[in-house]
């Protein structure tokens, strides 16, 4: 029987309740265990964006990623070395971090190596006060209590170099695996860093050949020769051949009580009392598709196994393993983002069995995360990754995902009660995949889709359950990657055509008759004018478009931001321009935002300013007209792992932003958030504000442009501001910027669209 933990999460990236302004939180997912370690007081799993650390009973974990400390992303190697107590974890580009009780040192020193194409760390093997790195182009000895480089092993001419994929002494003599043969060195030869002192084993049967891992057992060094997908073993005399009937091999590892093997699909622990074999995580045999990428047995006896889709996991007895959950989303790879009901929903894609990409939802509120996959709903067994969501108005636990092949989803509290596709409805399909790009849903709880592959690419579905085709004139896709679809504060749909341009349509009578809408389809096009020239741009690749509080459309495309101010008049005959928006630095030259990148987000806080996400440059915050920037975000200055942003959505009430990347899900807490209807909640956090607190004081509850005011008790005028949307924030400094004196602080809220007024209490200790 499956047995599931549930777990005390303690992560530090993570805390419960109010998070600072301006804080960092990595939500990776710590599924995909790709290393796994032992130190003296836990079990540490390895993904690519993190460590998840779990003490050796399995009752409580912790999380440390790039946002609460780690100095990259990108984790190829994790090992622990005894004596000094330093964990030690090594990246896909060279950087080395050393996890120990005063904290992380960051050791860059090869990332800074032009000279070298690949850095990356394929193992690091700890003795004593040493820990040598495996790695693309040789071996790195590096001096743990220094800190530095003790020495470099190159397995190579400098255009010949040999990656080593892992390092054992057996007797006298240092073992190397690479790709390219076994090595073999004296432990005492003095200059090792020449690569001509190392030999090539010629004993193997093929010499060259690729071996992954190298582990000591009984007496025994054995390889694993990927190229031959066979084990060897050598006795001090000569190589033998060794357990044949083992296939689809991994890799080895020693083990105190054994030689593991990591197969596909299996975990061998070879011993003198007898062989141990896991193919499974539930009892009677029954197959999970495990798929193991490492294992070890702790200083208790007990196996540990890092799995790519279940992630830690430990077994308590013969048939009893417990899965070492975190608080995290199912997966990195995120399909859609969207926000709704103070909720982020990202739709993620796992693997299933049979090796083919599969939806789940992962669905983030009040800092805890919940994942629904086909394990949990069958609804969603062998459904092809979803593609967007749409939320019900009258029903907040209802919604809709379209999918890229199976169709539309209809969701009642997290569980698919519907499922509609070529068999059962309108939709069409083609080549059996019946692909729905994108959602939106009106005030009636009408769904509008796009459907290209079928006949007509636009339609809808009723609350009823009724679907009609939308057969709009010159409406066609050129491929099945549309962009998004809103509906307008005015009731106008607005539908992203990413080589054409943009679609929009407005219902006049009945969804069904058509003959009566208003309908356009227009190319995205700028009009610049000075009153001496005038200036027409074309644009393409449109990818996202959104409404903002003004009723301005903001339309990203592959070469910047076209915002459009009257929407309305679409519909209108003659041309229909936007403007791109252009930077004020006092010089009064027109200077266009983004120009030149490639936009693949766009998203509006609580304080009408936009977010907006790139292909390659990270994320911007632009102010409510895009003429200031106010913030850049990308993976250099922040936790983000690179300049891809794939989608951004808001919680409006919060404030927090989420940007999907190709390696997760990120979010920072932003200063605005949505404006309140009157004054009556308004607060101040945190209330006292500690001399331990080096954050801000937030103010939330405010009605959009709430003017505020903070004085002492003698009615001296300390600092003022107008909030962003619902929320304002006070470094607790005056004029002079020094941090004010302990005492009792008055901040007066006066909204005068509402001409409501309110005196708030803060209490600071210096």
């Amino acid at each position: 029987m499956r047995k599931l933990l549930l777990s005390l999460i303690l992560l530090p990236c993570l805390i419960y309740g109010q998070s600072r302004i301006g804080e960092w939180k990595a939500h990776v997912s710590f599924t995909p265990v790709i290393k796994i370690a032992e130190t003296s007081e836990s079990i540490v799993a390895a993904t690519a964006n993190g460590l998840l650390f779990a003490d050796k009973e399995g009752r409580q974990i912790t999380a440390t990623t790039k946002a609460n400390g780690l100095s990259d992303d990108g984790i190829s190697a994790i090992s622990y070395a005894t004596v000094p107590n330093i964990l030690l974890i090594g990246y896909q580009n060279g950087n080395l971090d050393l996890i120990q009780k005063g904290g992380i040192v960051n050791f860059p020193d090869l990332t800074r190596k032009v000279e070298l194409p690949n850095k990356t760390i394929h193992r690091i093997i700890c003795e004593g006060n040493y820990a040598w790195l495996c790695c693309a182009f040789g071996i790195v000895k590096v001096d743990l209590l220094k800190v530095e480089v003790a020495e470099t092993w190159y397995l190579g001419a400098q255009n010949d170099l040999k990656e080593a994929n892992d390092l054992a002494f057996m007797g006298d003599n240092w073992y190397v695996a690479t790709n390219h043969g076994i090595l073999i060195a004296p432990k005492q030869n003095s200059n090792l860093q020449d690569y001509r002192n190392w030999k090539l084993q010629s004993g193997l049967p093929q010499p060259d050949a690729d071996f992954s891992s190298i582990a000591l057992s009984d007496g025994l060094l054995f390889v694993h020769d990927r190229s031959n997908d066979q084990l060897l073993a050598w006795d001090g005399n000569k190589w033998l051949r060794y357990y044949p009937e083992i296939k689809q091999i991994n890799g080895i590892k020693s083990a105190p009580n054994g030689l593991i093997i990591l197969t596909k699909g299996e975990v061998w622990l070879i011993g003198k009392s007898g062989n141990k074999i896991v193919s499974s995580y539930q009892s009677g045999g029954i197959t999970e598709g495990i798929d193991p990428r490492d294992a070890l047995t702790d200083s208790n006896g007990k196996l540990w196994i890092g799995d790519n889709r279940f992630g830690l996991t430990g077994q308590t007895t013969a048939s009893d393993f417990i899965h070492i959950e975190s608080n995290s989303p199912e997966s990195d790879q995120i399909t859609a983002l969207n926000s709704a009901n103070e909720e982020i929903f990202a739709a993620t894609s796992t693997y299933n069995t049979v090796g083919n990409p599969e939806a789940s939802i992962s669905i983030y509120q009040a800092g805890i995360w919940q994942n629904f996959s086909a394990a949990d709903d069958a609804g969603l067994k062998s459904i092809r990754p979803i593609t967007a969501f749409a939320f019900s108005i009258s029903h907040p636990d209802e919604y809709w995902a379209s999918t890229a092949g199976s169709g539309l989803l209809y969701f009642q509290k997290n569980r698919v009660t519907a499922h509609y596709n070529e068999l059962n409805s309108s939709l069409g399909a083609l080549n059996s995949s019946c692909v729905v790009n994108s959602l939106a849903a009106d005030n009636q709880n009408n769904l509008f889709y796009t459907n290209p592959t079928g006949k007509v690419p636009l339609g809808s579905l009723s609350q009823s359950g009724n679907f009609v085709s939308l057969p709009y004139p010159g409406l066609n896709f050129s491929n099945i990657t549309a962009g998004n679809q809103i509906i307008s504060k005015t009731g106008v749909h607005w539908v992203v055509l990413p080589q054409e341009g943009l679609f929009a349509f407005k219902v006049k009578g009945s969804i069904e008759n058509i003959t009566d809408d208003q309908f356009r389809k227009v190319a995205v096009q700028s009009r610049f004018s000075n009153g001496t020239i005038s200036l027409i741009t074309s644009f393409g690749e449109i990818s996202t478009i959104v409404e903002d509080h003004s009723q301005d459309l903001w339309v990203g495309t592959g070469a910047g931001v076209v915002v459009y101010t009257n929407p309305d008049r679409i519909f209108d005959s003659g041309e229909f321009y936007g403007a791109q928006p252009s930077l004020d630095d006092g010089e009064g030259l027109f200077k266009p935002i983004l120009e030149k990148e490639k936009i693949t987000a766009v998203a509006v806080d609580g304080g009408n300013r936009k977010w907006v996400g790139t292909a390659n440059s990270g994320a911007f915050l632009f102010s409510e007209q895009g003429n200031h920037l106010l913030r850049h975000f990308d993976g250099q200055n922040s936790p983000l792992p690179s300049g891809r942003i794939d989608a951004i959505a808001i919680v409006p009430g919060s404030g927090e932003v989420f940007f999907a990347t190709e390696r997760g899900l990120f979010s920072w807490k932003s200063d605005a958030i949505e404006g309140a209807a009157g004054l009556e909640k308004a607060y101040v956090w945190p209330n006292p504000l500690r001399e331990t607190f080096d954050g801000v004081a937030t103010i939330d509850g405010l009605t959009e442009g709430t003017e505020i005011k903070v004085t002492d008790v003698t009615g001296n005028l300390i600092f003022k501001t107008s909030s962003l949307g619902g929320r304002a924030t006070w470094n607790v400094k005056n004029s002079n910027g020094k941090r004010v004196a302990t005492g009792v602080y008055l901040i007066f809220c006066n909204s005068p669209q509402q001409k409501i007024t309110k005196i708030i209490k803060l209490l600071i200790i210096h």
